[in-house]
């Protein structure tokens, strides 16, 4: 039996060892979801995918796991696992690949770009929730060890989806810079129907946000950027058809940039460059995995 192969890429990176990393199996049809989950908490990824080839060369569903949890759509792991099955199939300088989630079915393209390559994904439509009024914000602001001239409030703190629901909380440079959360908010943010808050700094295009334990800090997220984006152009702060960049990750010295764009269809793209880091192999087989 051939050994179990997986791969480490650097996501929304400029080079290696910048932007985000993924743990990319492509190939995890021997792997039990218990197996998917254990093996994501050994590598200690912020998210791992696990890909299963489908019905046609350019088709694969995928299942995404955190150390916590699997979930049903992300961002930087997608786009990760398209540039690996165009560096293991695709010889030529472009193509295009479908992944099926549980949430949705993703439509990506991708292309060689110096030693590594280019992705972008198609989200969808954005999906507006519900908008918090300056009270009800402070009470995430004050999870953050934030007050209430932290927030700036020039815009309303948002529940936005794209796949994943985001509470966006809009803050100014200083409270991005002092965030730092310390207590968990599961109970309140399922009530306003999101499962994360992204903290924005919206002059700057800059984000941060955490896993629900607060614990960790995601370096590039690609599940936000896109809810992001749709929250910039309905304030008018940019237009439909035209491409932008958002930026998260400087707190944790990984510089990262995220491409985004809302079309005039308001579908929203978000796309990033890729570095291939790393290829490894289980010596466990999968039965031993369990």
């Amino acid at each position: 039996m051939s050994p179990l192969v997986y791969w480490q890429l650097d996501v929304f990176a400029e080079r290696p060892l910048a932007g985000n990393g993924v743990a990319v199996f492509p190939d995890a049809c021997t792997l039990s979801p218990a197996a998917m989950q254990a093996l994501t908490q050994e590598l200690r990824q912020f998210e791992s995918v696990f890909l299963l080839p489908g019905e046609s060369p350019d088709e694969y569903g995928a299942r995404i796991f955190t150390m916590e949890e699997e979930l049903p759509f992300a961002g930087h792991p997608i786009i990760g696992a398209a540039a690996l099955l165009h560096h293991l199939h695709n010889p030529a300088a472009t193509a295009e690949w479908t992944l099926q989630l549980a949430a949705k079915s993703v439509h990506l393209r991708t292309r060689r770009q110096g030693s590594g390559f280019y992705a972008e994904m198609d989200q969808g439509l954005a999906t507006f929730g519900a908008r918090l009024s300056t009270e009800q914000a402070q009470v995430f602001a004050e999870a953050f060890s934030l007050s209430a001239t932290d927030l700036d409030d020039r815009y309303p703190a948002t529940v936005v989806s794209t796949g994943l629901p985001y509470l966006l909380l809009p803050v100014t440079p200083l409270g991005l810079t002092r965030a730092k959360q310390r207590r968990t908010f599961d109970a309140e943010l399922a009530a306003y129907g999101a499962a994360f808050v992204f903290l924005l700094e919206v002059d700057g295009h800059e984000g941060r946000t955490w896993d629900p334990l607060g614990v960790i800090e995601d370096i590039a997220t690609g599940s936000a950027a896109g809810p992001v984006a749709a929250f910039l152009v309905q304030h008018d702060l940019h237009r439909r058809g035209e491409a932008f960049s958002l930026n998260q990750g400087r707190f944790l010295n990984r510089p990262s940039r995220l491409d985004v764009c809302v079309g005039s269809d308001g579908r929203v793209s978000v796309g990033g460059s890729v570095q291939l880091l790393a290829r490894a192999e289980l010596q466990a087989n999968a039965a031993e995995l369990g």
